[in-house]
């Protein structure tokens, strides 16, 4: 059990590696061409993907709750230049009983029209079924669940925004 639970686990940090460098590499070009967006700053790229995560986990069914955890620091990723880009994971434990293909169909209808939102069902290096959010700007959260012990998982990278002082390493 442990030995699978880790294998799951390495799998989705696998997937949202690759899917974290395709997203880093295409969404600052995309920012680039928002102008209202050429402003952002780290704690404006970091409130706007956090409120939407936030959104997401208060989605979640109270009595199935057993825990709750999101990142409220982190170190920073790279775009071009000296733009960067903030990583966020929000992640519930969850009781038995959550149908997963109703909740993350409700993820999915809430978010499609919200302006600014593009939404889509994907699936994740395993081929289990996930929900990806992506807004204009660059803002990029992979919902999904998984199992044993059974969780919500949200990984999301923030819109670029410039930050040339950032030293490697440090969290914010």
């Amino acid at each position: 059990m442990i030995e699978q639970r880790k294998a799951a686990r390495g799998a989705w940090v696998r997937a949202a590696a690759a899917v974290s460098l395709a997203v880093s590499l295409a969404s600052c070009g995309v920012e680039e061409a928002n102008k209202e967006m050429s402003n952002m700053t780290l704690e404006e790229a970091k409130t706007k993907l956090l409120t939407l995560q936030h959104q997401i986990i208060e989605m979640v069914p109270e009595e199935l709750v057993v825990s709750v955890f999101e990142n409220d620091s982190s170190g920073l990723l790279n775009c071009r230049g000296d733009k960067k880009k903030w990583t966020g994971t929000g992640q519930v434990e969850l009781q038995p009983g959550l149908d997963r293909d109703k909740f993350l169909d409700q993820v999915r209808d809430r978010t499609k029209d919200i302006q600014g939102w593009t939404v889509k069902d994907d699936s994740d290096s395993d081929g289990a079924r996930t929900v990806d959010i992506l807004h204009d700007d660059g803002t990029h959260l992979i919902v999904g669940i998984w199992d044993g012990p059974e969780s919500l998982q949200i990984d999301s990278f923030s819109a670029c925004f410039d930050f040339p002082e950032y030293e490697y390493g440090e969290k914010y």
